[in-house]
């Protein structure tokens, strides 16, 4: 496949997924993120990275469920089901990143709301900023720059919204 086309659909996956992190409406984040990791799926097997590939597929599907649910039941599935998927595939020390993002990352999907979840995906997003960055992917390294961008700022949006919630008398 030309490189051209596979970058394209890192940008694509890129527009969708700021689109994402502008939500400050959770469940809509959930959707958008889904629809963001699988077209990014695509742009990792078109690289050839298979442990990338496979945890963002998983990642998406993640993202669908814990809008419909919020089962600790279903998030160790994702959880075992990303180590299981992909810990044979591990060759270096930036996809281990990756894995551990995404591993942090659902936990805080299926257990968190507001600034919290976001905080913690600003952490995913920081271990799979590495990983992009070793793995030579602009399209991925682009996205996972811009998400942290973007999810700073929807935090202080989000923040600041809390605060302008609060009575004269309980900001002091």
């Amino acid at each position: 496949m030309e490189m051209w086309f596979t970058q394209l659909v890192g940008g694509v996956a890129c527009l969708v997924g700021i689109s994402a992190f502008w939500q400050k409406d959770d469940l809509r984040f959930r959707y958008q993120m889904m629809a963001f990791c699988l077209v990014m799926s695509v742009h990792f097997a078109l690289m050839g990275a298979v442990v990338a590939a496979t945890g963002v597929a998983i990642n998406g599907v993640r993202s669908f469920a814990s809008a419909k649910t919020r089962s600790r039941i279903v998030m160790w599935f994702f959880i075992a089901l990303m180590w299981a998927m992909t810990v044979s595939n591990i060759s270096h020390f930036f996809e281990l990143m990756a894995v551990v993002g995404s591993t942090v990352a659902t936990w805080a999907l299926f257990t968190l709301n507001g600034i919290v979840l976001r905080s913690l995906i600003l952490f995913n997003s920081s271990c799979w900023l590495a990983h992009n960055l070793w793995l030579g992917s602009i399209g991925g390294t682009i996205v996972e720059s811009a998400f942290i961008i973007t999810n700073i700022l929807t935090i202080y949006r989000l923040y600041s919204s809390q605060q302008n919630t609060q009575s004269p008398s309980q900001v002091s």
